[in-house]
């Protein structure tokens, strides 16, 4: 071996004795390898039962208000497979309800004799958990484990009742009273409070004013389209009625023409006339006419001009009623409206405040295609009836039509009143011949008309309410 040494070294340039110089100059030491410690198998809860055991004894050899260790006990040799490490379970100073498990508990089987156990005596253990997965834990070297007296462990005790007054919370002294009462009361009070805040004042809203209204039944005459004969048809059911009561007749119409149905010449005058700053009153201004009427002529009621009483129609939706209201009319008094043709403001306010809503038409095409618009306003009231007016029954085409009417209306259809010349001629005259028996073959069609309507005008006055 020597000469391989030799032969190695060299080639280097080196010789052996140049390797001896070194070797002898350097004190040169394999540094000692420390034992590896064997791994152990061992259930996570027996090193805590050990350990109990073990605080266990101790706490019976050595007192605790003593103060006094015991002297240290040493341990005997025993192999590696044998040590086991300590564990100190932790200290629990709070009391915390037992859980009850719920799996019920299986005792363990006694662990296997050692060392610890042939040097302390066995000591009663509480019945282990369900046992813990098998962990892989490295033991530390021999020396790591001192073995002395450990100080008493706290440990868990259950639970017992003396000690629930201190985990339950207190009772709330008024339990009776229902915490739903209690949470409307808090909320009404920061109402209370928010308006008193606000500069509010605690008093309940007062009740909403209620609408004007009249004793007297309101007859609304309206009509689809012009020329049907609508306000003729007005003045004669004026007339007809007034046999039965007074009668008020409010031309609503621009034209102004009732007046001169009803023989309401110029020349007369007004009971009053107001004062042009003064609202005009209709019960002071209202007219006579024909059969013991009253009228109230258009230019009345537009008396600062229509603009104006469009405006005035369009800010107050009452203001009919309103009007209506300040006549001071009777149980019993009929109002007779006679409104312009078609959809217009005069039409919705005399909607609202009519008893009874009569419809005049006539058998032609006109007439229906112009009753169209006006079915959502008309047709789908209670209170509406409608007239045919100037049928001429020797015409196939205004037979054909009146069975249409006839359909579309049902029992709404009032009447029919056939065509009589005379009654438009009668105007240039000053005379109604629907007014008087015998001077038309439409006045009795007409009277039919008017009983109808005057027993509802009845019936109403004797419920006290509107007609339906």
């Amino acid at each position: 071996m020597g000469n391989d040494i030799s032969n190695l070294l060299s080639k280097f340039g080196a010789t052996v004795d140049g390797y001896l110089e070194i070797e002898a100059a350097i004190d040169y030491k394999e540094p000692a390898r420390k034992p590896k410690a064997p791994k152990l198998m061992v259930e996570a809860a027996q090193p805590a039962a050990q350990v109990a055991a073990v605080a266990a004894v101790a706490d019976a050899a050595v007192p605790a208000a003593s103060g006094i260790l015991p002297p240290p006990v040493v341990a005997k040799s025993v192999s590696p497979l044998q040590r086991i490490e300590p564990v100190m379970d932790p200290v629990v100073t709070s009391v915390v309800a037992p859980v009850e498990s719920p799996l019920p508990s299986t005792p363990l089987p006694a662990p296997a004799a050692s060392v610890l156990d042939e040097a302390f005596p066995a000591a009663p253990v509480a019945p282990a958990q369900p046992a813990a997965p098998l962990v892989e834990v490295a033991a530390p070297p021999a020396a790591a484990i001192p073995l002395v007296p450990q100080p008493p462990v706290s440990r868990v005790k259950p639970l017992v009742s003396t000690t629930a007054a201190a985990v339950m919370p207190t009772v709330v002294a008024d339990a009776a009273v229902p915490s739903v009462l209690r949470s409307l009361l808090g909320e009404v009070t920061q109402q209370r409070q928010s308006r008193q805040a606000a500069g509010q004042s605690d008093t309940p809203p007062s009740a909403p004013a209620l609408l004007p209204s009249t004793p007297a039944q309101v007859i609304a005459i309206v009509s689809p389209k012009g020329g049907v004969g609508k306000t003729t048809l007005c003045s004669a059911l004026a007339c007809t009625l007034a046999r039965h009561g007074r009668v008020v007749a409010i031309d609503l119409d621009p034209q102004d023409a009732l007046q001169y149905h009803l023989g309401v010449s110029a020349a007369t005058a007004p009971a009053a006339v107001p004062a042009a700053d003064v609202a005009p009153d209709w019960r002071a201004a209202w007219r006579d006419g024909s059969a013991g009427t009253r009228v109230v002529t258009h230019a009345v009621l537009a008396r600062e001009g229509e603009a104006a009483l469009a405006r005035q129609m369009a800010q107050d939706p009452q203001w009919l009623m309103r009007q209506l209201q300040a006549m001071q009319l009777q149980p019993g008094d009929v109002v007779l409206l006679d409104l312009p043709a078609g959809q217009t403001a005069y039409l919705d306010q005399a909607l609202q405040a009519a008893d009874q809503v009569v419809a005049v038409v006539t058998p032609d095409a006109g007439s229906f295609l112009a009753l169209e618009h006006m079915r959502q306003a008309l047709h789908g009231r209670n209170n509406c009836r409608y007239i045919v007016n100037k049928y001429d029954g020797s015409r196939t085409f205004c037979q054909d039509m009146l069975e249409v009417l006839k359909r579309w209306m049902g029992p709404r259809l009032a009447g029919v009143i056939g065509l009589d010349h005379a009654i438009s001629e009668g105007l240039a005259y000053g005379f109604n011949p629907l007014i008087k028996a015998g001077h038309s073959p439409a006045y009795e069609q007409l009277q039919s008309i008017s009983e109808q309507l005057h027993a509802e005008v009845a019936k109403s006055a004797h419920v006290g309410g509107r007609a339906s």
